[in-house]
């Protein structure tokens, strides 16, 4: 037989109360699931669901920065202390197939200057402004021979400037290698006259319209030595105008046909150098066979020269 011992304090906390009312049933079994459980908690610490902020570091100039960047290859850091045309430029620029502006002396549009009226105040320095509307002047451009290429002429001041071309009213053109001399005549109010020369006009190389095609002409003094009748280009000079006169092809009037006219003593002779000039022409404009002819015609020697001909229009 076992005695249950029961400690005073739990029989203290379930003592019974007589006259409490019964417990009422409770409504719900013990085999029914609840509907709907919630469970609720409360922490000074919560969870933070928000994404922090991208900071991802982009180059905007990305995709120019490699072609905003020198190219080794074609370019020579150097000292500048030490810089020099041969060194400090690459043999690139130097193809022919670049263009080297720095070549050109000559443009494709002549223009030729004269200033009569400063002529005119070197001659008369004390000249009355009344008087000088009643003055006589001539502008006259002479050859080598003396003979009359141009003539301008006008009653009262000469103009401050007068532009020509080079053509004259027979539609001849000046002759590259040959000079020029421009004659100014004036007359005052009484009558006095008085001559003075301009400056010499010469041209190694000269480019003009003459119907359709654009005439390159070129001094033979400077391709073909002072007597005109080397069997080879003349160096430096020589080159160097051929090597300009690419140039402006290349620039304004690439792929046009181009033929070669050449002016010499014989027509041999003449066929030489239309032939060296045209194998000079192929290389620096990589022409083909069929873009660069030739011809060689025979003249006396102030008429010797070579005339690079274009049809262009």
């Amino acid at each position: 037989m076992f005695k249950l011992f029961i400690p005073l304090a739990i029989l203290t906390c379930f003592s019974l109360d007589l006259n409490a009312q019964p417990l009422a049933s409770p409504t719900t079994s013990y085999n029914e699931i609840p509907e709907e459980v919630v469970i609720k908690g409360e922490s000074g610490d919560r969870m933070k669901t928000a994404r922090p902020p991208l900071n991802v570091k982009a180059d905007n100039f990305e995709s120019l920065r490699r072609s905003l960047r020198p190219d080794r290859a074609l370019f020579l850091f150097e000292s500048g202390d030490f810089l020099s045309l041969s060194r400090s430029i690459p043999d690139k620029l130097f193809s022919a197939k670049v263009i080297q502006p720095w070549r050109a002396g000559f443009s494709d549009k002549t223009v030729i200057a004269f200033y009569p009226l400063k002529k005119f105040k070197e001659i008369f320095k004390d000249y009355a402004e009344k008087a000088g509307k009643e003055a006589q002047w001539t502008l006259s451009i002479t050859d080598e021979e003396g003979e009359l290429v141009h003539k301008y002429s006008g009653a009262g001041l000469p103009p401050e400037t007068i532009n020509w071309t080079g053509e004259n009213d027979r539609q001849e053109w000046l002759r590259a290698g040959r000079s020029y001399a421009p004659v100014y005549m004036f007359a005052d109010d009484k009558g006095a006259s008085k001559t003075a020369m301009g400056e010499l006009i010469k041209f190694t190389a000269i480019v003009y319209q003459k119907g359709g095609s654009l005439i390159i002409s070129l001094d033979s003094v400077s391709l073909f030595g002072p007597d005109k009748s080397l069997k080879a280009i003349e160096k430096p000079q020589g080159e160097g105008l051929l090597s300009a006169t690419a140039d402006l092809i290349k620039r304004r009037y690439y792929n046009l046909p181009v033929k070669v006219n050449v002016y010499a003593r014989t027509s041999d002779l003449a066929r030489i150098q239309a032939g060296l000039i045209q194998n000079f022409l192929r290389g620096e404009l990589m022409a083909g066979e069929n873009i660069i002819s030739g011809e060689g015609f025979e003249d006396g020697f102030a008429q010797q020269r070579v005339d690079i001909v274009l049809l262009n229009k």
